[in-house]
């Protein structure tokens, strides 16, 4: 049986406590992270783009972050990945996923987090491109990674379990001005999962004319990736940026912005705390 993580209450915004500008400590301010060019994969059999990694040195974060788009019927070949976790998260597809022993199906909106030291590949087995975001952490080198000969060489199997995030719509919700926000995976929050990893990741919808008020989180990093729509992020002092699908806002530690949806249609979201989100770290602006 697969591993369900229980979709918790998602509260990446709750807390009593407020933010001045003197106490925000912000250095920077929201970055833009648009697609890197792709990068052909596995002998062309999948490619990948990357957001957060090599393509992004100014960026000190614990992982590295990227979209990998497979054409049906190609799979990544079986490999492990020493000393380091990998996320997925369908955009669109059927995925998959080999785990050591086990094979999880995962479709768009769904969530696989792959233990360190396992035997696994991704395949695509739908009828049209598979498309996923990758978060590797801690961030991907070459050298953790074992693929082809060097596995004939290992005799260890670890028989690991994968975790498995469902639709996040049917976890506990968190509601606001037109917004929904659900978190899919904390290792705080989930102290039980014993989840390895030490980012946490949220899930949220933004209606037309909805947004996320103006807060701040302390001591943590926030990656806000749009994956249909676009969002506008405001900062205190005025400036703004907007942020199309595909593309993603860096948000340092302590900066106070708001995020909002000027479209006439849904905007879809997935936010990556590091190091991972609690309530105490979140203030909003009064």
């Amino acid at each position: 049986m697969h591993r369900i993580v229980l979709l918790l209450f998602a509260c990446m915004l709750l807390s009593a406590g407020c933010l001045t500008a003197s106490e925000s400590g912000v250095e920077a301010g929201v970055s833009l992270i648009t697609p890197a060019d792709p990068v052909p994969l596995f002998d062309g059999q999948a490619t990948y783009v990357g957001l957060i990694g090599a393509e992004t040195p100014q960026i000190q974060a614990n992982y590295s972050l990227g979209c990998v788009v497979i054409p049906p019927g190609n799979a990544t070949p079986p490999h492990i990945l020493i000393g380091t976790t990998e996320l997925v998260y369908v955009i669109g597809g059927v995925a998959e996923i080999r785990c050591d022993n086990q094979v999880v199906t995962a479709r768009e909106g769904e969530t696989v987090l792959l233990p360190e030291r396992v035997l696994q590949s991704i395949a695509s087995a739908g009828d049209t491109d598979l498309r996923y975001l990758t978060v590797i952490q801690p961030p991907y080198t070459a050298e953790i990674e074992l693929s082809g000969d060097t596995l004939t060489l290992l005799s260890m199997t670890t028989n690991e379990t994968p975790f498995v995030v469902a639709d996040p719509r049917k976890g506990i919700e968190w509601s606001a001005t037109d917004t929904v926000v659900y978190t899919l995976a904390n290792p705080v929050l989930m102290s039980e999962m014993e989840l390895p990893i030490n980012y946490s990741v949220a899930y949220g919808e933004i209606q037309p004319g909805g947004y996320l008020d103006y807060d701040g989180i302390v001591g943590s990093s926030d990656l806000i990736y749009v994956i249909e729509g676009e969002l506008l992020v405001t900062t205190l002092d005025g400036r703004t940026l907007l942020v199309p699908a595909g593309s993603a806002a860096y948000v340092p530690p302590g900066l106070v912005k708001e995020s909002r949806n000027t479209t006439d249609s849904v905007t879809k979201l997935l936010s990556f705390v590091d190091p991972a989100w609690t309530q105490e770290k979140t203030a909003l602006w009064k």
